[in-house]
């Protein structure tokens, strides 16, 4: 049997999720799977402009997924937790498990699709 999970965790996992529902976020997200970056090293990193990965960045760190500090004159950016990348790898695997699984079996899918839409 599931558990009771409270209203305001439910809100606060979709504001997570909903931040993170961005492909230009999750590429930052994914940039900074392998360590802190500066907002410049971002944008060479991901091919944003500078000013996209700013509004990006900021909506991550208000939802709690990134945290940064000042270095000297740059500021550095860096994940609070393996959530987002644990998350991304999750999701990732999945897509990837049922692309190479259409492509093994190209009639198998749409004939999924058929039978549950009462076909």
């Amino acid at each position: 049997m599931l558990r009771t999970i409270d209203a305001s965790v439910l809100e606060l996992v979709a504001r997570r999720l909903k931040a993170m529902g961005d492909a230009s976020r999750l590429s930052v997200l994914r940039s900074l799977c392998d360590g802190e970056l500066s907002v410049t090293e971002l944008v060479g990193e991901t091919g944003l402009a500078q000013a996209n990965v700013s509004k990006h960045l900021r909506v991550l760190r208000d939802e709690g997924l990134v945290s940064s500090r000042r270095d000297r004159r740059n500021v550095r950016y860096r994940l609070r937790s393996t959530l987002p990348e644990d998350i991304c790898d999750m999701i990732c695997a999945t897509m990837e498990r049922k692309t190479s699984a259409g492509r093994a079996r190209p009639g198998r899918t749409a004939k999924r699709a058929h039978s549950r839409n009462g076909g």
